[in-house]
This record gives structure tokens, sequence and C-alpha cells, in this order.
């Protein structure tokens, strides 16, 4: 214990933080985090298998990045099918599929967002289709929104929604397949 000196226990740490200093340095830390694109194609099967209607699945194609999936009863106790993507322009885009919807789906499922007198023509998979807009406020999740009706799609309402323009929404619909 005699050869032990404060100046030795020095030493001693900062060898130690110079060892934790440069194994600190070496690991990777991201500035901004990355996440994983959901899995599309199990996800759309196990719909696909459980709904009891024509299921919608886009397929926007390169530029597009999808967002979330999922589903499950969580809007207004109705099982509902949730897919989103952000768009090529940087603009979110979603569709929200459910059979026997009530008023609190369509308050939950496009918030603050209300019918207008206004229709438009767009495409999905059972061909053009006139579809009623809905308005909702600016840079919210259903700033636009889409809404066709159960008789045109067999037995479900889709509401297709978010701040794109008319231009990338034709896109994302044209892309829609029904799978059965």
């Amino acid at each position: 214990m005699a050869s032990w000196t404060v100046r030795n226990m020095v030493y001693s740490m900062l060898l130690v933080t110079l060892i934790v200093l440069a194994w600190w340095s070496m690991t990777s830390s991201p500035s901004t985090q990355q996440q994983r694109a959901p899995e599309l194609e199990q996800t759309t099967n196990y719909v696909v298998e459980q709904a009891q209607w024509p299921v919608w699945v886009p397929d926007p194609g390169e530029g597009w990045t999808p967002t979330v999936l999922w589903y499950d009863a969580r809007v207004a106790d109705v099982p509902t099918w949730h897919i989103s993507y952000v768009s090529p322009k940087g603009e979110y885009v979603a569709l929200h599929q459910a059979a026997d919807v009530t008023p609190e789906w369509f308050e939950e499922a496009l918030p603050d967002a209300s019918a207008t007198d206004a229709q438009v023509r767009l495409p999905g998979p059972v061909g053009e289709q006139t579809w009623q807009v809905w308005s909702g406020p600016s840079r919210g999740n259903a700033e636009t929104a889409y809404v066709l009706g159960p008789d045109v799609t067999g037995g479900s309402t889709v509401a297709v929604h978010g701040t794109a323009g008319q231009e990338e929404f034709e896109v994302f619909l044209a892309s829609v397949e029904a799978g059965d």
C-alpha cells in the first residue's frame, strides 16, 4: 500500500476516462431517429383474411413512404382498416375503411372535418366514382377528405384524407386494389 500514491490514482483515473471517451466516440449516435417501415404484406394479408368486405390496399409506388397501418376497433369501436403514407411532396395521405360506420366513427377518423356540398370524380379499384368532399382545419390530418359509401365499395365506407392536393389523391387512389 505504500507504493499507492495519489499521483498513481490520478493517472489511473485519467487512463480510464480516456478509454471511456474513446469507446463513447466510436458508438453511433444518429441525429435523427430512423423509423422502420411497417410490414405491409403481412398486415394487408391479415386484414384481407379478417375483414368481411373487400379491403382497399394502396400501392402508390416509388416516392411514397408507408408510415402507419393497423386493423382494429380503436375508432369508435368499429373494426377499421387504416393505412397512411407520406407522398413524394411530403404530404400526408391516409385511408380509413370500415363497415357499419357511425357518426362517432367519422368524428374520430376525420377529426374536426365536416361534409361539404361538393362532390368530385376520383379513381379507385371499382373504377371512377363520385366521392363526397369533406373539409377540415388547415394542415390537419383531414384538411381534405373524400368519402365513398358502402353502396359502391361492397359494404364498407372508405375515407381518404390528408394534406395532399387532389392530384396526389388521384395517384394514391389509382393504385388501390380491392383484396377479397
